[in-house]
């Protein structure tokens, strides 16, 4: 925690005790109550978590596995005519695994995936790695609240807490969520900052976007945009309806400087089925022109659309669907891996559309639940049309692909409730480039993921 950090709590704490005299209610209808029932009433909550994971490549090339501990710890104080403030804490360790940094002698890498557990942005350090997750100022009023600070924002399909790893994405700025009616909510954010998921540390926009790898321009040319961009920061609006059978939602992301993404979402559920449809639509802000080409983080006539569909059925115990998505060919989908992971119908775990254009995505997903708590999943997924060398339409230099994964979860009841397992094994498959350099730690690989959680 910095210095800072600790200051804004002290001056969190020493606003609420001003706003807090002991002859004042706790609550807004009781006249009773006193400076000690909003620490009395406080909510104290958060996870503990074990995660092993290991990577078994092709062939000869070299393997890596990790185990990291660490949990996350969090202090709510109870509400005063509406009023609460929040802290919460998170941090990992690694309890054992093999030499993450050491080179494998074919391609020259380190491991990928394991060290995303700990720190990215400092490999090698696996035991300080602490980071101030939430710090804020909340005000409820009726069902709806509005907040200040470092905190967990609602979800959306691209910006979003993505809670997969020992660090989820964090976000810092103001957010209100707006409950209108039981059918119509509103959520309405802007952000100033950024701690992306793997990392300990706090950014501006400016400094958080392009903090991971930058990829290519459409030309083939390395893209650096890392800090060319003085953004003010992220605005965000979401609607949602639902009535019945049939749900609605809408989802706009301006990213100040850089673009704008627009997202509309139907579904609708009919007996045991359910139908969705998922759109969206990207437009480049201005700025990008006004810088060289290899620094622009999307040029200035692309478009970025992507179409997703699912058709699924369901009972209490077993759950199809089918997806489809299409991304066209009017540009790249682009947005900045910082900030969360796209969430369409077809995204599964270790492999999502962010980058490609012009590509088709089909996926097939069953679950099965034997018995109470058991849950058993298998998710197959075939990416077709990514021409690895051609760049237009290809940011990371990605291949058309096969994936696989098998998830266990079990979640424990009775005295153990809040204890689940949850086991995930992942194969990829390149189709077409199958050399050392395109396939290590990227595809034609075995992963297993095994995840102990607690939550309280």
């Amino acid at each position: 925690m910095t210095f800072r950090d600790q200051l804004l709590i002290i001056l969190f704490l020493n606003i609420s005790f001003a706003g807090f005299p002991q002859h004042d209610p706790v609550s807004g209808d009781s006249e009773t109550g006193q400076l000690k029932d909003i620490f009395t009433n406080a909510h104290l909550h958060g996870h503990f978590r074990n995660y092993f994971m290991s990577t078994h490549n092709k062939g000869e090339l070299k393997d890596y596995y990790t185990n990291a501990t660490g949990g996350a710890i969090g202090f709510t104080t109870g509400n005063y005519k509406g009023f609460e403030i929040g802290v919460k804490g998170i941090f990992t360790y690694k309890t054992f695994g093999n030499d993450l940094g050491m080179e494998d002698p074919v391609t020259g890498k380190n491991s990928k995936w394991e060290y995303e557990l700990y720190d990215v942005l400092n490999q090698g350090n696996f035991r300080d790695l602490d980071r101030l997750e939430e710090l804020f100022l909340r005000y409820r009023f009726g069902s709806s609240y509005v907040s200040f600070g470092k905190l967990e924002t609602e979800y959306t399909p691209l910006l979003n807490h993505s809670d997969g790893r020992m660090k989820p994405f964090a976000h810092r700025g103001g957010w209100a969520h707006l409950n209108l009616t039981p059918q119509h909510q509103v959520n309405l954010g802007w952000l100033s900052g950024i701690s992306p998921r793997a990392t300990t540390e706090w950014f501006s926009i400016e400094e958080g976007i392009g903090l991971f790898y930058n990829g290519f321009q459409r030309n083939g040319e390395l893209a650096e945009y890392h800090e060319h961009y003085p953004s003010s920061g992220i605005g965000i609006a979401n609607y949602n309806f639902q009535h019945e059978i049939f749900k609605l939602k809408f989802y706009d992301i301006y990213i100040d400087k850089f673009l704008n993404s627009a997202w509309a979402e139907v579904g609708v559920d009919f007996n045991n089925f359910n139908l969705g449809l998922q759109y969206v639509y990207q437009t480049p802000l201005s700025y990008n022109g006004d810088l060289h080409y290899e620094n622009r983080y999307i040029q200035p006539d692309e478009n970025g659309q992507v179409l997703s569909s699912q058709l699924g059925w369901k009972n209490d115990r077993l759950n199809f669907a089918f997806a489809y998505t299409h991304a066209f060919d009017s540009g790249r989908f682009l947005f900045p891996k910082e900030l969360g992971r796209d969430h369409f119908f077809t995204s599964i775990p270790r492999s999502r559309l962010e980058g490609l254009g012009n590509v088709n995505v089909y996926t097939v997903k069953a679950a099965y639940l034997p018995v109470k708590d058991l849950h058993l999943g298998v998710e197959l997924q075939q990416i077709k049309g990514a021409d690895a060398g051609v760049f237009k339409f290809n940011k990371y230099n990605v291949d058309e692909s096969f994936q696989v994964n098998s998830h266990v979860r079990y979640d424990a009841s009775g005295f153990f409730k809040g204890l689940s397992f949850d086991l995930l094994w992942v194969y990829r498959e390149n189709q077409n480039m199958l050399d050392a350099q395109s396939i290590f730690n990227k595809s034609n690989f075995n992963q297993l993921n095994f995840v102990t959680n607690f939550y309280f």
